[in-house]
């Protein structure tokens, strides 16, 4: 008992890190998700498919890709039915953690091909592509 009590700092630590990690790493691969870079969007963005940005409202409103559909993470359950099944379904947040979350519900809720944007915004506006500002 002494030991956890000496150690509890590091346990706790540990768990935090294997939690983010499951959540970023693990689970969107085990539920299907696949990753999709700036540089795959590229080739990948004339094909049939919804953007979707899951972040805040004030986030969006700063600047959000021209052909995103708005879904803030916290809502993302609540909207299951306004996303497309009939085709390909691309994630995005400002860096890649919670639209893997989001990409993982998506893909447990029963849609396939769904993607997580990985690097987020960053590497979306990196990349050159279209950004829109306001609602």
């Amino acid at each position: 008992m002494d030991m956890i009590q000496q150690n509890l700092g590091y346990i706790l630590m540990t768990a935090f890190i294997f939690w983010m990690l499951w959540r970023r790493l693990i689970a969107p691969k085990l539920s299907g998700v696949k990753t999709m870079s700036a540089s795959d969007y590229m080739s990948f963005r004339h094909e049939p498919h919804v953007l979707i940005d899951v972040r805040s409202d004030g986030e969006w409103r700063s600047g959000h890709a021209s052909i995103a559909m708005h879904i803030p993470l916290g809502e993302i359950t609540r909207h299951l039915y306004q996303v497309p099944v009939d085709r390909a379904v691309v994630v995005i947040c400002a860096s890649g953690n919670r639209s893997a979350v989001a990409a993982t519900t998506l893909a447990k809720a029963g849609i396939e091909n769904v993607y997580n944007f990985s690097g987020g915004m960053g590497s979306w506006k990196g990349a050159g592509l279209p950004v829109k500002t306001g609602a």
